[in-house]
């Protein structure tokens, strides 16, 4: 069975033959996959050489060369971390083995793997040394060979000698996400947040950016298993808000300040000043028609009314002009007693500079509707074969709030379909979606009556 190498010793030793890296960057997807750039002080000769890298986890496939004169020209990747790992990497290596009751510390010699076979010297009449299967003894390792993350060799094609090597690979064990809270009533404003998941990562004084948007997905080879490890908050001083910038059809966030990774690590911080806004509640109740065909319903009908916050963003605003990553969203709104209150929850999907948000985020409690379907008949029609139906509704709202309010009530149907009577205007917003909307009077109430006219 493996035995791993212990944690104390994994953060105590670094090998000196391996090259440390130098001001590392990474980008950060919220997919979890890090695209990771870093300098590593590492002489070439001109030609073909291998060297041994502490890379980490990361997909082999990915490695590449940023300097034109250097090639990647193959590589040996073991993502595996405990003891038989490296321990391959040591065939013929003599080591000591750890002194026991009654018997001296002593030293072995590793002759192969799969199973182990170790020669012992001197422990046959003669001082002739012999060969034993399996682990003789507990081991000893010697600091210098237990690398600080999984050791990769890779083969390089120089085209002349070189001091350093700048590499590029992508990597899973980090990511992040947005959140927005919206303060509405006085004083509304909006703040967003980007929160940073070190995962796996062991990275320091590294220049971070964040991606945001969609850029598709390719087929991923099966990741090793991250190493375990408990999430933990780290308070960091960035300087401000990240900068901004369009790549291809993304955004990239700069944050200000290198930051250093240890894994299981968290880190907020804010995606832009807040901003002050206009909030608008709105109200809307689902319809009752089938999309596709219809039929008679049962007796009234209690209906949810959906709440949602319709935030401005006009071009030429700070809010307007901001880019918006997809993230969860918050809305506070103050009590009487001026006590901040979290009232709604929802999310937003990447939303570019000008486009207004609208958040839904649950359904109203002093805002109540009833519908009941109040006539149908149908008729089929000869060849071609076709039923016609005519569908009435009434749908009876109740408001005990202290102020008006307005519910869009909405029907959503495909194919062929009308709406032939009504007692609110209709409002046609596309082929398949009409809305009514039916003001309601604080501490009143409301009827709109309709009728459809559906072909199926």
């Amino acid at each position: 069975m493996s035995r791993f190498v212990p944690l104390a010793l994994l953060a105590l030793a670094a090998a000196p033959a391996l090259p440390a890296q130098q001001g590392p960057s990474i980008t950060l997807f919220n997919s979890g996959q890090v695209l990771v750039r870093r300098t590593l002080p590492l002489r070439l000769p001109s030609g073909i050489s291998t060297h041994p890298l502490a890379l980490g986890a990361f997909e082999a496939a990915s490695l590449t060369s940023l300097d034109q004169a250097v090639r990647v020209h193959g590589l040996r990747y073991d993502p595996a971390w405990n003891e038989d790992a490296i321990l391959r990497r040591h065939v013929g290596q003599t080591f000591w083995f750890r002194e026991i009751v009654g018997r001296p510390a002593f030293q072995a010699t590793l002759v192969a793997m799969d199973p182990e076979r170790w020669r012992i010297e001197g422990t046959m009449p003669g001082g002739a040394g012999g060969v034993v299967f399996g682990r003789p003894g507990q081991l000893v390792w010697p600091a210098e060979l237990i690398p600080a993350a999984p050791v990769t060799d890779v083969t390089f094609r120089a085209e002349r000698a070189a001091e350093s090597v700048r590499l590029m690979y992508q990597a899973m064990g980090g990511s992040w996400n947005a959140s927005y809270r919206v303060f509405v009533g006085g004083g509304a404003r909006v703040e967003g947040t980007a929160t940073i998941h070190g995962g796996s990562l062991t990275l320091e004084d590294t220049e971070v950016q964040l991606l945001a948007g969609d850029i598709g997905m390719k087929a991923q080879p099966r990741a090793p298993m991250p190493q375990m490890a408990m999430a933990r908050e780290v308070a960091a001083d960035f300087g401000g808000a990240p900068s901004q910038e369009a790549v291809g059809e993304a955004r990239l966030y700069t944050l200000p300040q290198r930051v250093s990774f240890t894994p299981g690590s968290q880190m907020v911080l804010p995606l832009f000043d807040p901003v002050a806004v206009r909030a608008e509640r709105r109200y809307a109740m689902g319809g009752a028609l089938m999309y596709w065909g219809g039929g008679q319903e049962p007796d009234e009908v209690e209906v949810p009314v959906e709440v949602s916050y319709r935030l401005e963003r006009a071009t030429g605003t700070p809010f307007g002009d901001l880019p918006l990553p997809a993230g969860g969203v918050s809305v506070f709104e103050t009590d009487r007693a001026g006590r901040t209150q979290l009232i709604g929850q929802g999310a937003i999907g990447h939303t570019a500079p000008g486009e207004e948000l609208n958040i839904r985020t649950g359904t109203a409690f002093d805002v109540t509707a009833r519908r009941t379907q109040t006539a149908f008949s149908s008729t089929r029609t000869p060849a071609p074969t076709r039923t016609i139906a005519t569908v009435s509704y009434r749908v009876e709202l109740k408001n005990a709030k202290d102020s008006t309010v307005v519910v869009d009530v909405r029907e959503d149907r495909a194919g062929e379909w009308s709406v032939t009577a009504s007692s609110v205007p209709a409002v046609r917003r596309s082929s398949s979606r009409v809305i009514f909307p039916v003001t309601v009077p604080a501490k009143g109430s409301a009827t709109l009556t309709y009728t459809v006219r559906v072909v199926w």
